[in-house]
This record gives C-alpha cells, structure tokens and sequence, in this order.
C-alpha cells in the first residue's frame, strides 16, 4: 500500500512539475539588445525576389566567379541576406573559416562542403570561426544565404579558438524531415496557431536564434489581430500557388503588403504585422529566420494600446 501511495505522490509530483515547466515555457523570453533588435535600416520587402539584379559577389580570401542578389544589408554589422549564385565547375579548394555565421538554403544544384552534400532544399548552418571546406559544385548552386556580419574568409586547418562548432547544422534536407509541430518550441501563450505546419531548422541555445519552415494552405488568422516579436523577422517565400497579403504597422500607419513566389521580407524587432489585411491564397512554403528566440504578442491595432491573450481578455 505504501508502495502505491509513493508512485502516486510521485506521479501527481511529476504532473505538477510538468505543468509548472509549461507555464514558464509560455513566458516572453528575454531578448539583449544587440543583433535581435537591430539591423537593417527599417521595414524591407520584395514582391518577387527574381527580379532583384544579379551583382558579382566579392568575398576577400575567396575565388571569384559568385553572384548575388542582395536581399538586404545591415550597414552597421555588414550581416547580409542574399541569394547566391555559383556556376557550374566553382571550386574552392581551401580549408577555412568565415569571422561570421553563415547559414545556407540549397534551392536548386548542388553544393559539397567537406563531406556534406547538399541538395534542393538542404540547409547547412557554419558557425563563426568553424573551419570548413572544401566547397565545390559540380551543377552550379542557387542558394539563399545569410551573414551575421561582414563575410570574408581565412584558410586555416583548423577551428578558430572559441568556435562554437557544437552549434553546427549538417545534413537537414526538408525532403527528408517530417513536420514537427508537435515539438515546435512553444512560441506565445495559448496553443500553436491551428493548422501552422513547421519544420524547425535550427534552434542555437546560446543566442536563441531560429530558423524553420512554415507551410499553409488557404491561410486566415482569426481575430484581425496584430502580431508583435521582440526579434526582427525574416521570410523567404520557397514556393506559393497564390498571392500573400500581410498588413503592416509602419511608421507612416498601417499598410498591405504583398507577395508573390520567392517574395521576401525583412521586419524589425517590435513591428505589428498580419491585421485584417492578412492573406495567404493557395498553397506556401516560406522559410522563416529570428534574431533571437521566436515570440509573439497580440495587439488589436497598430497603436499597441490593447494587448490580447490567445482566449480573447483584453488589458
């Protein structure tokens, strides 16, 4: 009987505990002031990505030949967003590392990195200072790719001292990982919004940066409520059947913005966003970054006056 009663404590022990974990999980993170709520210099979108020019690509220590389409630059840091292009038969055959963290998404060709292999819709995450290398394409490459600060490169053999190589990403393939909403770090108070597919990329534990890809059919938010991160945001439209409207609060008031295939767009930290304007027609698979650990805050009008919980109550 004695046995019986301690498995129980322990259980009841166990269910609170895990509700306690749960509470505090739905708790705002706390973001430092820095790279998460700093950057570009505003609100930057394109409709369609495609039809941004190609430019040569220098990056000192690295063979020539790369092109790019800049998606948007933080002036300060020299951290970029590009789409990037290496022809067919690029090669560099040294062994080095970047001073910043670089984060690739394969989106047609092929790309080896030392004994990685990327294909369509791989990703690859090379933390700062983490040699790496040789890097070839035998098909030519196409690749959305991100810089935290100002690329270059230094051969090397070895990791730079403090690396964190532990934080490395290798060998994602979307084709290959199944959705995972169920273990989707909890993101706001209440449940995961109905019917969000996602597929979580990266999850770095010492910044809490994110990268993840969201898919939705038809999409609506219920409410015309705005939504708020203590992060800048940033989406990569991998595909869509159907054009994305998303509502905006810029400084000049709220506006509509929309989107096509490969559209793009880059919100500051603090920037109400989705509103009564939001829609999402069709079928789309976008590719999603946060500075920092992924939140959201709802408020009824760009004026934040009005906070909303997930269960309607407003303060």
């Amino acid at each position: 009987m004695k046995g019986r009663i301690a498995l129980a404590s322990l259980a009841i022990l166990a269910l609170c505990l895990s509700l306690v974990l749960a509470a505090l999980a739905q708790e705002p993170p706390k973001i430092t002031p820095g790279y998460a709520t700093e950057g570009r210099p505003g609100f930057v979108d394109t409709y369609d990505s495609e039809t941004l020019p190609w430019q040569r690509l220098s990056i000192p220590g690295m063979p020539a030949g790369m092109q790019a389409r800049v998606l948007s630059r933080d002036e300060k840091r020299g951290a970029v967003s590009l789409v990037t292009y290496l022809p067919i038969g690029w090669k560099h055959e040294a062994r080095g590392y970047h001073q910043a963290d670089e984060e690739i998404f394969l989106l047609e060709g092929d790309l080896t990195i030392g004994d990685q292999k990327l294909t369509k819709y791989s990703y690859t995450f090379i933390p700062a200072g983490m040699a790496h290398g040789p890097v070839s394409t035998r098909q030519g490459a196409v690749m959305v790719h991100w810089f935290n600060r100002t690329p270059d490169f230094v051969a090397s053999e070895k990791d730079k001292q403090g690396a964190r190589a532990y934080a490395a990403v290798r060998d994602w393939n979307f084709y290959t990982k199944p959705w995972d909403t169920a273990t989707f770090p909890v993101y706001r108070k209440g449940p995961p919004i109905p019917g969000a597919h996602l597929k979580l990329l990266r999850h770095d534990r010492d910044t809490g940066e994110m990268t993840w890809i969201n898919s939705n059919l038809n999409s609506t938010r219920p409410g015309n409520l705005w939504e708020v991160h203590p992060t800048f945001e940033e989406y990569f439209l991998l595909e869509r059947s159907g054009e994305m409207a998303v509502g905006e609060c810029l400084p000049g008031g709220p506006v509509t913005k929309r989107y096509g295939s490969r559209g793009y767009w880059w919100r500051p930290a603090g920037v109400g966003h989705l509103g009564p304007q939001y829609q999402a027609l069709g079928y789309g698979i976008s590719l999603v970054r946060t500075g920092g650990p992924l939140w959201a805050d709802y408020f009824t009008d760009c004026s934040y006056k009005q906070k909303v919980d997930l269960s309607g109550t407003t303060r």
